[in-house]
Formats: structure tokens, sequence, C-alpha cells
């Protein structure tokens, strides 16, 4: 069975004028993109197909009660009712544990972190196709939790849509012209006042939806494959304009924000590389950062992804640190060169006596263990001065420039620089 049978079954559930009872439609996730990856790199397809055969075999005893539908390859979903009696959070409680058993297939046990999704079919007020991505993006965020399922939140299914639209475009607009597009926002090195570098940063215009921020469009990919796509893209494009500002004598480092995702792809420092070398830029021209709230998944794994990284040359800094729980864990873990303080921590510095501490300490630490600081978002000419004062390296943020096109960024660079 398919999801336009299911689709087409759910229509037919919503229209029937029964007496109120407990109808759910739910999604299970058997297993993430990245998970699914990682056993084809590690056991090839024919065994990624008969694990997801025995999965599904093993699920079988769900059949006994409603017909499973296949509305993805990892994915199946089901319709199922209630008994009056029946309390169906314990229900799904006894799904996830059943779930969270390995998989043995041809002798080997292999446990997925599985996720399900769960809709009240008698409270969802939206298009049946809209409450199966709604309910799909619930096994996502069911995955990631204790508990291991999740239920839509209904006064959110307008959200939920616009999550589903977003990720079901992100594919389409990396390969349609003006869509994405970089801007740049340079970096200061405060001894001289010079521009040394600039920050690589993503913005989407969306034809119908408009400028759709980072921080909505970035968490929901990173929940996807598109992950990998969508940092190429940003590299490749990054670089291609690094190489072009080169040929014109201006030698500047550029800087790109990478997920935490993307260090645990095999492929990753080989892939780097060769965008690299297409474009003429060397190592020494290269930042990679990444968000301390970020997680790793398998931080020995990224550690050394970081490590190559850092020997063939390329910088890498550790983002938003200072707010996170995990920071000194961070230094000791990951080779990184440079801290960018949290913008958080700058803005209320002239206010904040704990900020100022702390932001005075960092500084010193960091250059106790051989680190260069950036400061973000500053806005103040007494900020700068504090910062300047306490041997921070590096600053940027709307006191020197807002992110902008790469045109008019080498049109503040010639002007801020006349001087020199």
């Amino acid at each position: 069975m398919d999801r336009e049978l299911l689709i087409k079954q759910l229509r037919i559930v919503r229209q029937e004028k029964l007496k109120p009872r407990q109808v759910f439609l739910v999604v299970i996730n058997i297993a993430d993109t990245k998970k699914y990856d990682e056993i084809i790199r590690i056991f090839g397809y024919k065994f990624a197909d008969d694990l997801l055969k025995v999965r599904l075999d093993d699920l079988e005893f769900l059949g006994q009660r409603q017909t499973v539908y296949h509305v993805g390859f990892w994915s199946i979903g089901m319709i199922f009712h209630a008994s009056p009696k029946e309390d169906y959070q314990n229900v799904f409680d006894d799904l996830i544990e059943h779930l969270s058993k390995p998989i043995i297939c041809r002798g080997i046990p292999i446990p997925i972190n599985a996720g399900v999704g769960v809709c009240d079919l008698m409270r969802g007020l939206g298009s049946v196709e809209d409450l199966l991505q709604s309910t799909f993006l619930a096994g996502q965020i069911g995955r990631t939790t204790a508990r291991g399922w999740a239920e839509c939140n209904y006064e959110l299914e307008d959200d939920h849509r616009r999550a589903f639209s977003i990720i079901s475009e992100v594919g389409h607009s990396l390969t349609t012209l003006n869509e994405f597009e970089l801007l740049f926002q340079p970096r200061i090195y405060l001894k001289s006042s010079r521009c040394s570098a600039v920050e690589a940063l993503l913005r989407w215009h969306h034809p119908v939806l408009g400028l759709i921020a980072p921080d909505e469009f970035i968490p929901l990919v990173e929940m996807t494959g598109l992950i990998r796509e969508l940092t190429i893209w940003v590299l490749e494009h990054a670089m291609a304009q690094a190489a072009r500002w080169h040929k014109e004598g201006y030698r500047l480092k550029v800087c790109v924000n990478i997920s935490s995702k993307n260090l645990g792809e095999a492929d990753f420092v080989e892939r780097l590389v060769t965008l690299m070398g297409v474009h003429g830029v060397s190592a020494d021209y290269l930042e990679l950062e990444f968000s301390e709230s970020q997680p790793f998944q398998d931080m020995g794994a990224a550690a050394a992804t970081l490590a190559r990284l850092r020997e063939l040359g390329v910088s890498i800094a550790i983002d938003d640190f200072g707010t996170g729980r995990n920071s000194l864990e961070y230094l000791e873990s990951v080779p990184a060169n440079v801290l960018k303080l949290d913008r958080s921590l700058i803005n209320s510095l002239s206010k904040n006596l704990r900020h100022q501490v702390m932001v005075k300490s960092i500084v010193t630490m960091a250059h106790d263990l051989g680190m260069a600081v950036v400061a973000e978002g500053l806005e103040s000419q007494p900020v700068l001065a504090q910062l300047m004062a306490w041997s921070c390296d590096y600053a940027q943020g709307y006191i020197f420039s807002r992110p902008v096109k790469a045109k008019e960024f080498l049109e503040w660079y010639n002007k801020a620089h006349l001087a020199g």
C-alpha cells in the first residue's frame, strides 16, 4: 500500500459521520537519512534493503489491527482506531519500546533510533496531505525525545505546513537562480583596524514566502539529508567569490558556517579539498565555523575530521561560544583555533558585570590556548574600546558594516581602507 492509498483512506475516515471516537494517523519513521546513508556506507545497499525488510516483517503485528501503508522508503503509516477503554498513550509507548530493540539482520544487531508521529484525526483541521506531513514531522521530533513519539501540535498546524513547504522546496531552490544568495560581513583585526576576513552569510529569497531567516530554515534542513547539498552550495559559492577577490588583489579569508552534521560525512574533507582545487583557494584563506549549540552525534569522529582540516591549514572556529553548557568540553575536544564570542555576551557587555568578567576571562584563556577571539554583534564604540583593552583579536558587527552583497562589500572595503 502506498502514500496515495493512505491519503484516500484518510479522506474517507474524516468524512464518516460517526459518534466521537479516537482515530489516529500514525507515521513510523524507521530511520533517518543519515542513519540510512551510514548503513549503506558500512554494509552496502543490499544489506540496507534486507534490514528494512526485517524491520517491516517485524512490524507485521501492526497489520492485525489496521492496514499498514508505505509513505516513504523508511517510513510507514497507518490509521489506528483506539477502543473506548484503551489508553492510546500506552499503546504508542509500547510501540516505541518494540522499535527500540536492535534489528537482527544476517545475525548482526543494528540499533536504529526510530521516531513515531501521532495525529488525532478528530482534532486535525487541515487537509489530509498537510496532516500526513505534520505527522511525519512529529515523528522526526519524536526521534529526538526521550519518549520516542510526539503528537502534532494542533494549534501550530500552519507552522507544520510552512515547515514542510520549506523543506520540500530547498532542493528546487538550490538549483534556481537568485533564490539563495550569500551576503558578506567584514571581520576587523582590531590592532590594525583593517578587514582581514569576511563571513559568508546565507539568505533565502523564496518567491512566495519572501525572505526566510536562516534561523528558521537551517534547523529544518539539518533534520534531512539536504544539509549536505546546502553546505556544498554555500562552500561552492563562497570559494568562487573568494577566488574572484583574490584575482582582483583582495587577499581576504572567507569564513563559512557549516553544520555539525556535515562533520559526520565520511567524504566531507575530500569534497572540500576538491572545491578548493577547483577554485584555486588555498586552505590559508578558508575558515569553517560551527555553533557550540549544535550537538555532535559522534564527538570522536567530528574531532578527527576537524583535525584533518587543521592539518590542511583550514581554520576552525567555534561559533556562539560562551553560552552553552559544553563550552569547556569543546575547548578540550575540538581542535579549533578561533573562538567567536556569542553576540548575546557582546550586546550586554556595557551593562552586565558578569558578562564583562566572562568575556575578559575567555579572551585570556583563549590566548593561553593559542586561539584567536572574535567578538560578534559589535554595535557601540564603548564596547569596542573595552574589547581592545582586553586584547580581543577581531570583531564584526553593525558598527563596521551590515551583511551586504559582494559588490557592496568591495565598495565598503575600498572606502574603509582608503586612508591606509
